[in-house]
């Protein structure tokens, strides 16, 4: 059997205003059903514990899920979802005309069971942090002004309050709100750290960053990991320390066309040269106090979709692996590498020491994976002519990477290459829309979450 049909298996303002929402729903938890085997599918397959169609469960015809990262103010983002211990928040709407979200509503999904405990009111979010702080989801709104609005994950009592600073990104720690604010346009930009009901209570610190308002991300423009923040806006941006909001780094004159913080805050980012827009002439690794690690000149930029490293781990630059204490290059290999006249990167997932590899741009299609610290490949598949699309994996638990296409759900052994298991969506529902757009999957407890944008379900393991 072609190797690619392992992911295909199956053919075919300056008060503060407090307002509580009076209009949040609870429900009553329900006894988990029990899990259903999964027709024609082996004993490795999870099994189907609960599904789900907003649709049905509340009452909106046409209903569809969304990622609550995204917010609800504008277009329409793909389906997703925040995982609070046994819950989770996503969002719920009715797609008008295929470009906005009517009537949303943010809900409270029980993972073991599938049952909707609460919805409350989701209008005009731009975005939402994805890390939980004192029990609640924090977002930040945009009506006739400013807002914060707080969502409580065990009960869904939402909070919007009014505020002075013209926000435009927000996250949390697992102590501390930050949200960036300003005018992004006249590079007057501040990020302030604090809580709820004073965002400037622990530190308020300006930046020297500045784009087009197109140019800005919400949910991408702050970010903060191991105590280490990246305020990014357009080709700009500046690492800064999250406990004082001293700034660490910023790309001055430089022009960064992509960057990523990594555990550890360790940042990768390319430089462009500020003369071909999106084409690196460098790529720098630099440590969580903003100094150079290691750079090349390789100008093929690694985007990987799923990483799951720590701060021990060597980092990829182009076709190398680095050492992030020392710099010292570990390894190189050709494979990270696709062929044809346009080089692109083949990394598409770094998950517990495996560097997966998906090169879709050669004459000889293939997937690989090598060892993330000698560079070896550990095995390698060469697709059939004729395969299907190709699908990158979405979630990555106990050695297996999982990814749908729009037919069914496969998970391969990241060591061997070898399908563990593949669920077909008709086995699993008859409707062939059910769940044919979207791929947001999250592991959870020994199974998986998985969402298209008008299904819902829970796979547990039968045995």
């Amino acid at each position: 059997m072609p190797a690619r049909s392992r992911w295909t298996l199956v053919a075919a303002a300056v008060a503060a205003v407090v307002t509580v929402s009076a209009a949040t729903v609870v429900w009553v938890d329900r006894v988990p059903t029990t899990v259903k085997k999964i027709t024609g599918t082996t004993a490795a397959t999870p099994g189907l514990a609960w599904s789900l169609d907003p649709a049905d469960r509340l009452g909106r015809p046409f209903a569809a899920f969304a990622d609550p990262r995204e917010g609800t103010a504008f277009a329409i983002g793909e389906p997703g979802m925040i995982r609070a211990g046994d819950t989770l928040v996503t969002v719920v709407g009715t797609p008008n005309e295929g470009t906005t979200l009517g009537d949303p509503v943010m809900i409270g999904i029980d993972a073991r069971n599938g049952e909707v405990r609460w919805q409350a009111p989701a209008h005009d979010l731009v975005s939402c942090s994805d890390i939980p702080l004192h029990g609640k989801i924090y977002c930040h709104a945009l009506r006739k002004g400013y807002e914060l609005v707080t969502y409580d994950v065990a009960s869904g009592e939402s909070v919007r309050r009014t505020v002075s600073e013209s926000i435009f990104a927000i996250t949390t720690t697992s102590d501390a709100l930050l949200v960036a604010e300003g005018s992004v346009e006249e590079n007057d930009v501040r990020v302030h750290s604090g809580t709820f009901d004073d965002v400037s209570a622990h530190w308020t610190r300006q930046f020297d960053v500045g784009a087009s308002y197109e140019e800005v991300y919400n949910s991408e423009a702050l970010t903060v990991i191991d105590g280490v923040g990246l305020l990014r806006t357009g080709g700009d941006l500046a690492l800064f320390d999250a406990g004082s909001g001293a700034e660490l780094w910023s790309n001055g004159s430089q022009c960064v066309g992509t960057s990523s913080l990594l555990p550890g805050g360790f940042l990768v980012h390319a430089d462009t040269g500020c003369e071909v827009a999106g084409h690196a002439s460098e790529q720098l690794l630099r440590g969580p106090d903003g100094k150079v690690v290691a750079s090349t000149s390789n100008p093929t930029v690694q985007r990987p979709g799923l990483e799951t490293t720590t701060d021990a781990d060597p980092v990829v630059l182009g076709d190398s692996a680095y050492d992030r204490a020392t710099g010292e290059r570990l390894w190189t290999n050709s494979d990270l590498i696709s062929g044809g006249t346009n080089a692109t990167g083949t990394v598409t997932a770094v998950v517990d020491g495996v560097v997966y590899l998906l090169d879709t741009n050669s004459k000889i299609r293939s997937e690989s994976g090598i060892d993330l610290h000698t560079g070896k490949r550990l095995w390698h598949n060469v697709w059939d002519e004729y395969a299907n699309a190709t699908v990158t994996p979405d979630a990555y638990r106990d050695g297996l990477l999982a990814g749908s296409d729009g037919i069914a759900l496969t998970a391969i052994d990241v060591t061997t290459g070898e399908v563990e298991w593949t669920a077909p969506f008709l086995a699993i529902d008859s409707d062939p829309e059910a769940f044919a757009t979207g791929r947001a999957l999250e592991p959870y407890g020994d199974g998986w979450i998985f969402s298209s944008d008008r299904r819902m379900i829970g796979l547990t393991p039968l045995s």
